[in-house]
């Protein structure tokens, strides 16, 4: 495995944002490719996106996340893939290397992040399951399943997750308090951004019921506490 990362942020309507993340991972010493999916955007975000050292692929239309998302994933050449929201804030170097290093030295095969502004019953869990910030190896997402329900905007995070568990892939969530994402109410208004939310639960029950939904969640909030608590017996042991 090389040890570089390739990025891929799908962005639609970020003009005002993605600058935030395109600044970080511009020129961090592990990323060497940086790819953006303007997914038919109707503001300026294609304007901005080219300021940076980046690959960027402009959708006609809007295809939404899981289209565009592959896109990036199909011409990564990197062992190694960072999938990033463009609406982060407070990105720092250090969250990049938090999330990458664990996957880049085999640890684990995916990491995903623990935000600030996850919800609490998250952050009491220790994951984040629909999280966007994941660092994984490229060929795990070369399972069909993961890109087989397109039109389920917010659904992609819970097919990956299904994906690897079922695969038996190793993963790690990567606390990261300082980092938060633009929540839909400040983008969009109070209402509108209700009614997103409503929307993201209602496209993740499309793609399996929602006891099956809930059951992924405290598989993986269990797979997380065993493997840290591996980690932390194999440092007392080396220790002793």
């Amino acid at each position: 495995m090389n040890k570089k990362v390739s990025v891929i942020i799908a962005a639609y309507n970020e003009e005002a944002r993605i600058s935030k993340v395109l600044t970080i991972v511009e020129d961090h010493p592990l990323i060497d490719e940086v790819i953006v999916i303007n997914d038919g955007s109707a503001d300026n975000t294609s304007d901005v996106v080219k300021k940076y050292k980046v690959t960027l692929i402009e959708n006609e239309h809007n295809l939404g996340k899981t289209l565009s998302v592959k896109k990036g994933v199909d011409i990564a050449k990197n062992d190694v893939v960072l999938l990033l929201d463009a609406d982060l804030v407070n990105l720092k170097p250090e969250n990049i290397n938090a999330l990458v290093n664990p996957v880049l030295d085999n640890q684990v095969d995916w990491t995903l992040s623990l935000r600030g502004n996850s919800f609490k019953f998250m952050k009491f869990m220790g994951v984040d399951w629909v999280s966007g910030e994941r660092a994984i190896k490229k060929e795990l997402l070369s399972d069909p399943y993961i890109w087989s329900k397109p039109k389920i905007g917010f659904g992609l995070e819970t097919l990956m997750n299904k994906s690897f568990i079922d695969r038996g892939a190793t993963f790690q969530s990567i606390s990261l308090p300082n980092l938060i994402v633009v929540n839909k109410a400040k983008k969009v208004g109070i209402l509108r951004g209700w009614l997103n939310e409503l929307k993201m639960v209602k496209q993740i029950s499309k793609v399996m019921p929602l006891h099956k939904v809930i059951k992924q969640f405290l598989t993986m909030a269990k797979l997380n506490k065993q493997y840290k608590t591996n980690i932390k017996l194999e440092k007392n042991k080396d220790e002793a």
